[in-house]
């Protein structure tokens, strides 16, 4: 049975690239007017999403597949969005159209996803590994393996346990160098905000411990706080560490979202940060710098990441892992009336 997207006109095909039908029939039937590369890149990624099928667009499309897909569990982010931009960077130079494809969360939106995705059959497929932190690898590798199969590239970034290639953080690392920042100063009782299941915070909150351990923290006293992976879910963490007694005076972020939550409630509590409790995250979103006091965090280089991630998916060998590192910027939140400083 035909699918409706199988229908396509191509009047359909130019509204949805935003040109006339006759630029869309000039670069899909041919024609004696050029038109340019990327406008042209933009046509054929259209009509190959529609499935606009007549002999000439057949024979444009056969060979040329120029879509490329960032798939996301929420588009809106800030990080996703540094990542597309830096993905659309280098796209713009290859000849590839960079699409956001938002999922949501769970197994059963995944899979219908990747199938829709799959019809589409772009050329390379690139995959925010916490899209995937509520979803078991196996209930989704056999979709991702079909991608490969019909000779798309994908690569992930971020923790993940699959065997795709990935474009990583370093993120227990980065989370020791936040632990002995905040462990040296001079404060006594930790605690960390973290979301279970989640690869890149798991592994931050490791590294948390880890640092703090070598500026003589027990371990064992760490405070483990869970919560969702949003602001509300890092204000209503705050609030039970502001009942505890005794009450942490240092709180170590597993990302900034968490943290602003976190200040949030803080300040409705009265807690003032830093003089009460000094206050770090990690991934440096443009919001961490104008709270009051700005946020203590660690940037993340994730236009850098969504370049390496598509020159990944687009290579013709399958490429090994690429690791990035963070840098610590101290600000306002863990000193009081500091200036910000990267370290």
């Amino acid at each position: 049975m035909r699918r409706a997207y199988q229908k396509a006109t191509l009047r359909d095909v130019a509204q949805a690239a935003g040109v006339s039908p006759s630029t869309a029939s000039r670069v899909l039937n041919g024609g004696e007017l050029r038109v340019s590369e990327r406008l042209s890149a933009r046509v054929l990624a259209v009509a190959e999403a529609l499935g606009y099928v007549s002999n000439q667009a057949a024979q444009a499309l056969r060979g040329r597949r120029t879509a490329v897909m960032l798939l996301a569990s929420d588009p809106r982010t800030a990080s996703v969005a540094a990542i597309a931009a830096g993905m659309e960077a280098a796209g713009r130079e290859r000849g590839a159209l960079v699409s956001i494809v938002g999922v949501g969360s769970g197994a059963a939106a995944h899979r219908t996803a990747l199938e829709v995705l799959h019809g589409l059959r772009p050329r390379a497929l690139v995959v925010t590994s916490a899209s995937f932190a509520d979803v078991p690898s196996d209930q989704i590798l056999p979709e991702l393996e079909r991608f490969r199969a019909d000779g798309c590239g994908v690569v992930f970034i971020g923790e993940h346990d699959t065997p795709f290639p990935a474009v990583r953080f370093d993120d227990i690392e980065l989370g020791r160098t936040v632990g002995r920042y905040m462990g040296g100063l001079g404060r006594s009782r930790a605690a960390v905000l973290t979301t279970p299941l989640h690869p890149a915070l798991e592994s931050r909150t490791v590294g948390f411990v880890r640092g703090l351990s070598e500026r003589g923290f027990d371990p064992g006293s760490v405070t483990i706080e869970r919560c969702e992976i949003t602001r509300e879910g890092g204000r209503d963490a705050a609030r039970r560490l502001s009942r505890l007694r005794p009450r942490p005076d240092l709180v170590l972020a597993g990302n900034d979202v968490l943290a602003i939550g976190a200040l949030n409630a803080f300040r409705h509590s009265g807690i003032e940060v830093p003089t009460d409790i000094a206050l770090s995250g990690v991934d440096d979103i443009p919001l961490a710098r104008d709270v009051t006091p700005a946020l203590t965090t660690v940037a993340l280089p994730f236009e850098e990441a969504g370049e390496m991630a598509l020159e990944m998916a687009l290579a013709p060998e399958p490429p090994r892992d690429f690791v990035l590192s963070g840098r610590l910027i101290v600000r306002a939140s863990t000193v009081a009336g500091g200036v910000e400083e990267t370290r």
